[in-house]
């Protein structure tokens, strides 16, 4: 963090999209959160032209792959899916748009980012900075920061 914020009152300051951060400085500026009825329109409805390039579920039955060793193709939207309690396959189960599928078929990955958890299940709060620590390294390598 350090001690010089540059806290001045005498710099402008000026709000902007949660977009600017990366499309300007290559900063990481947070995830985004957005509800949606069900897990098709996650896809359905994707804030983004042209869609998602790349779609990461995450699940304790999703296979294991240690972070350093995951390589992820170039994308400019990613998608990372939590599933509730009930993880993401009850949500599959659940949606009529997707009777018949499975995880496997949804996404493009479908992974365990914490395997060896150690308790029956995570919740979801948790999972998500788990799971972003893990993304970090391979995220960084198709954005060319390794």
């Amino acid at each position: 963090m350090g001690t010089d914020r540059h806290l001045e009152s005498d710099i402008p300051h000026k709000v902007v999209s949660t977009s600017t951060p990366r499309k300007v400085a290559g900063m990481y500026w947070g995830y985004k959160v957005r509800y949606a009825p069900n897990i098709s329109s996650v896809f359905k409805d994707c804030p983004y032209k042209g869609g998602y390039d790349h779609i990461i579920g995450t699940s304790e039955h999703g296979i294991s792959v240690r972070s350093s060793e995951l390589t992820l193709p170039p994308f400019t939207n990613l998608l990372i899916a939590f599933g509730g309690l009930a993880g993401l396959e009850e949500c599959i189960e659940e949606d009529n748009n997707l009777k018949g599928k499975n995880a496997r078929d949804i996404f493009d990955l479908y992974l365990n980012t914490c395997p060896q958890q150690g308790s029956r299940t995570i919740r979801t709060e948790e999972a998500i900075f788990i799971s972003l620590q893990y993304f970090q390294e391979p995220i960084n390598k198709v954005l060319g920061k390794s």
